[in-house]
């Protein structure tokens, strides 16, 4: 069966988005505070039920973010590529290698966090705020099928990020990481506080 892809739209331009990822520094009391465009990743969507996308990235994430989908309570469950298994409601973009895309119909980044970003990017916002990108230690979420990251992940994942970020520059993007504990030093750092 053919996975029918999906194009972004210009939906948020100029807007503010949000980005919950899955490192242990996620600051979860702090969530139901956030104002503006979120993207939950993966299982960070039953923190946030109610944001406007859960992005799932990966070949097994279907069966692996299955009790989260019924807890999304947004209008969009995103994913990068998209393989037999996910939930109908799910809308799949083409994947490319590259670090960064400004083609609608393709999503670039090596793993979902950068992928997340590149989508934020797409929807047209004109700032991205980073929670949990931290690219060390372990995730907030406790059964995690990996707990513990192989660093060489870590050094892949912050190399996309690395050069993924002048692009980002370019299309007058402002990235910052909030994340109190990160690896990643390609984006502006700031404590969260300051967008709450």
């Amino acid at each position: 069966m053919a996975i029918e892809r999906w194009t972004v739209p210009r939906e948020w331009v100029g807007e503010r988005c949000f980005i919950l990822a899955g490192g242990a520094s996620l600051q979860q009391k702090a969530i139901p505070k956030l104002q503006g465009r979120i993207i939950a990743i993966k299982q960070t969507a039953a923190l946030r039920p109610d944001a406007d996308v859960m992005f799932v990235s990966g070949r097994d994430d279907p069966q692996r973010c299955a009790p989260y989908f019924p807890l999304y309570k947004g209008p969009r469950i995103i994913c990068r590529s998209g393989y037999p298994g996910f939930p109908d409601r799910v809308l799949c973009l083409q994947r490319t290698k590259a670090d960064y895309s400004s083609d609608p119909t393709h999503l670039a980044g090596l793993d979902a966090g950068s992928s997340a970003i590149n989508l934020a990017a797409l929807f047209g916002v004109r700032e991205i705020i980073l929670l949990g990108i931290d690219m060390t230690g372990g995730r907030w979420v406790k059964k995690h099928h990996l707990p513990v990251i192989p660093q060489r992940h870590f050094d892949l994942h912050i190399g996309s990020l690395t050069r993924m970020a002048p692009a980002l520059a370019r299309d007058g993007i402002r990235v910052v990481n909030c994340s109190p504990v990160s690896a990643v030093t390609c984006f502006e750092r700031q404590p969260l506080e300051a967008f709450l």
